[in-house]
């Protein structure tokens, strides 16, 4: 049953970044917009895997259960960005 969670997850997760990249396609502005969330999103992503051991005692979660977490976000954004860039 958890994985069906998990599957749930990424698949939002996908269509948030491609919806993400529509919302960019729009107009200059929102492009802009859009790429500094996605900054913010790497900055904190990059930063979770730095202080993954401090981070899962306070998630209160495994440091191999955040590691699978952070690799499922960086295949969401990756499915989300080729989404935007073949449209």
């Amino acid at each position: 049953m958890r994985a069906v969670y998990l599957g749930n997850y990424f698949i939002a997760g996908c269509i948030a970044f491609s919806l993400l990249g529509w919302v960019a396609s729009l107009h200059p502005i929102a492009f802009r917009a859009v790429v500094c969330l996605l900054a913010a999103i790497a900055i904190t992503w990059g930063l979770s895997w730095l202080l993954d051991f401090s981070l899962s005692k306070l998630l209160k979660i495994s440091v191999a259960d955040l590691q699978a977490l952070l690799i499922a976000g960086l295949a969401m954004l990756l499915i989300g960005l080729g989404v935007f860039l073949c449209t």
